[in-house]
């Protein structure tokens, strides 16, 4: 019986040491462990002169969100915007940026990745939505209606062109009625009643 209590209690002992060291390893930040966005745009260029673009591509996508003003500045000096892999790293700060609800940037990136792949339906549909968050109405709606030629049954553009042309008629409805009570005196089409 002293031998199973005894097992009992190394048993509690070692977990509770476990839970605490797990609980010290949640507590430090990830920078202690993470590593620096210099370092990571480092392997991401040794990795681009490897040709190992997938490999590349993530280590830029952990290096945009270690620093992402330094991953921007290495995709504007440093990355071939003629190579295969410069849309791909381009949407990848285009996610950041949007995410980051940066939505200058993530619009500005959007358009570098359109730039080569201008029929990208879902990317077409995160610069529509850029487009809307700046401001830029009539843009979004362009964006929306090349999405619409592309791919018809895609549901984002169908809601914002359905709400769109609902809003804009339910104005000029508006005008209108206001137009028509401003009229005091009969006019010939009124009197043809």
């Amino acid at each position: 019986m002293r031998l199973i209590g005894l097992l009992n209690y190394i048993y509690t002992l070692k977990m509770k040491t476990l839970t605490l060291l797990f609980s010290l390893f949640l507590m430090c930040p990830l920078s202690v462990w993470g590593q620096s966005a210099d370092e990571l745009l480092s392997k991401v260029s040794d990795a681009l002169s490897e040709g190992k673009d997938d490999y590349a591509v993530s280590l830029f996508r952990q290096a945009a969100n270690a620093g992402e003003d330094r991953t921007e500045m290495f995709y504007w000096t440093n990355v071939d915007k003629s190579s295969e892999v410069a849309p791909r790293l381009a949407d990848v700060l285009a996610v950041h940026y949007k995410e980051m609800r940066n939505y200058d940037k993530a619009y500005l990136f959007y358009k570098e990745f359109l730039q080569r792949h201008p029929e990208d339906v879902p990317a077409l549909v995160s610069c529509a939505e850029m487009e809307m968050m700046r401001g830029k109405e009539k843009d979004a709606l362009k964006t929306y209606e090349k999405v619409l030629m592309l791919d018809a049954d895609n549901l984002q553009a169908n809601i914002f062109l359905g709400n769109y042309y609902y809003l804009q008629a339910e104005k000029d409805k508006k005008k209108l009625e206001e137009d028509y009570k401003k009229i005091t005196s009969p006019t010939r089409m009124q009197y043809a009643r």
